[in-house]
């Protein structure tokens, strides 16, 4: 393993003692004068408190003393400080890289403070800064690999802090020419504490082989401690495959490493029979990557013969369907063939292919779930283009049945860059009482700028939600007002002109019994008895004088 160690500190202060840890250190019990050195530093006592009268009946100090000690701290020889520290107390030097503690003092009421056999001492120890040591691993299933029998190496990667304080910020990086199959090669963690360790599997494929080959795996990874002091280890391992003397079959598949949407792109293979025998019936066969397709209708299935030393090789076109700025990983092709009725099996090399072109993802949003009747809705259409090159896009969205444009423009034109975003809106009014859906907007663009084929997409569906009643009106609509309960009819009083009672006080709709009393609301029966009797209708509502008015059939009605 190596160790690497750098960094630097001001002589204040420049960190949070909070966040130091310490190791183990030395420790030694001191009385005046004397002194306990670690490394280049150097503690001398100096002080205690004075000594006191015992008491006159009890040999014990006449008042507890408070214990402390003084200590003059220094460093390669030069005074660093002096400080005054209680029981349990602890000093920290300026460059966090020693703590002083005063673990033990003679008790408030020993003997060593009194005038007469006054002797104080004082334990202190000594800690060194607690620091991260980072160690690596690398572990594999074998030491050696044949293609004839194996198709993938797993590793595993440990990584351990055996040191004394956390790492924090930790990095790890795998090197190696093998092609990664599951795992990653970069790792990061926030921390990891003292004693912690942390174990990663990565899979690499075994790659084309007609030699005998030998790989290394390497680890590197680099943290810091509290004092941000960069701390570094790597370790290698070494593996070797082994070619089968009998026979040699290597798989090549390759491609470009990168192209545009528009394009069409060839994927070639290459089967080659390296050992001494004729093979016969080997089985290949190949697959897409995500995000492609054939260009014309083949099959990826073929069975051949190939003699020793001999040579098969096919062709065939691809197109992407969409772009892919980190590149796209081609599946490995396989084949499989008996050799002395032994089957084997071998994989071939996975090609990666960057491809640019644009992409344009649409969403569409309103600015309010439900309205009501009549309320105006803002709409608004958003382009975001994820992909890789600039492209123009032509956006159209169209109103829903029972919908009127009040504002703005339901279409929409833009040259839009990569990772760029242009959005619009328009305000548009329904009278509907039912939820409006909203037809997806749909965007047409090129595979290239203004070239290549066009590529359509569109946006999700909304729906505009109608609010109820409740929610408009605190009022009760009319067909919901429940009718009062019928009454017999009572009979209307004979009005005799000759009453001589004076109504002189009497008002309409009041009883005269208070100001501003109202009358009870009589019953629906009862006014229609009276309005029947007035008009001269009977009290089926029928005209009794013949009225060429048809008002009682329309109270009839009524």
């Amino acid at each position: 393993m190596l160790l690497i160690i750098s960094g630097s500190i001001s002589s204040v202060y420049a960190f949070e003692t909070s966040k130091l840890q310490w190791s183990e250190g030395i420790s030694d019990t001191l009385e005046r004068g004397e002194v306990i050195s670690y490394n280049e530093y150097s503690v001398k006592v100096v002080a205690f408190p004075p000594p006191v009268e015992s008491d006159k009946y009890i040999e014990r100090p006449s008042e507890p003393v408070e214990p402390y000690v003084g200590l003059n701290i220094s460093k390669n020889g030069s005074f660093i400080n002096t400080t005054v520290l209680k029981l349990d107390e602890s000093y920290i030097s300026p460059d966090g890289e020693l703590r002083v503690t005063a673990k033990e003092l003679p008790s408030r009421s020993a003997t060593e403070w009194l005038f007469q056999s006054y002797n104080p001492w004082a334990t202190i120890e000594l800690n060194p800064r607690g620091i991260p040591d980072l160690e690596l691993s690398v572990d594999t299933d074998k030491s050696k690999y044949a293609p004839s029998q194996d198709q993938e190496i797993v590793a595993t990667v440990s990584l351990e802090n055996t040191g004394s304080a956390d790492a924090f910020n930790v990095d790890m990086d795998i090197k190696t020419e093998l092609p990664v199959k599951r795992g990653s090669l970069k790792y990061h963690y926030e921390k990891i504490g003292k004693g912690e360790s942390i174990t990663e599997t990565i899979t690499f494929a075994l790659p084309l082989l007609t030699e005998e080959k030998i790989y290394s795996i390497s680890a590197n990874t680099s943290g810091y401690d509290a004092l941000d002091i960069a701390y570094a280890a790597q370790i290698t391992q070494i593996i070797s495959t082994a070619i089968n003397p009998e026979w040699s079959m290597s798989l090549r598949k390759s491609t470009h490493d990168k192209m545009y949407l528009k394009d069409s792109v060839m994927v070639s293979l290459s089967l080659k029979n390296n050992g001494k025998y004729d093979i016969r019936s080997v089985s290949i066969n190949d697959f897409l990557p995500d995000g492609f397709k054939l260009v014309s209708n083949v099959s990826l299935q073929w069975v051949v013969n190939i003699s020793a030393g001999g040579e098969w090789d096919y062709r065939y076109l691809i197109k992407p369907q969409e772009p892919n700025t980190e590149g796209v990983l081609f599946p490995p092709a396989t084949a499989q063939f008996k050799v002395r009725n032994e089957l084997y099996g071998i994989r071939s090399n996975q090609p990666k292919i960057v491809v640019y072109g644009p992409k344009i993802v649409l969403d569409k949003q309103i600015d309010v779930p439900d309205v009501n009747p009549g309320d105006t809705v803002i709409v608004t259409v958003t382009a975001e283009n994820t992909g890789n090159t600039p492209t123009k896009v032509v956006i159209k969205d169209q109103l829903p049945e029972d919908a009127a444009l009040i504002s703005g423009s339901t279409d929409y034109e833009e040259f839009l860059e990569a990772n760029k975003i242009a959005s619009f809106s328009y305000t548009l009014k329904t009278g509907s009482t039912y939820p409006i859906k909203l037809p997806p907007a749909t965007a047409q663009y090129y595979e290239l700028g203004t070239r290549g084929e066009k590529i359509s997409t569109e946006s999700q569906e909304l729906e505009i939600g109608i609010k109820s009643q409740d929610e408009t009106s605190t009022d009760v609509p009319v067909s919901k007002i429940t009718a009062l309960p019928a009454e017999p009819a009572t009979p209307v009083p004979t009005i005799d002109d000759s009453d001589d009672t004076d109504n002189s006080n009497a008002t309409d709709g009041f009883d005269g019994s208070g100001p501003d009393e109202p009358e009870s609301v009589k019953p629906s029966n009862e006014i229609d008895t009276f309005l029947n009797s007035i008009l001269g209708c009977d009290d089926n509502g029928i005209d009794r004088y013949g009225s060429a008015y048809d008002i009682c059939d329309f109270l009839r009605e009524d």
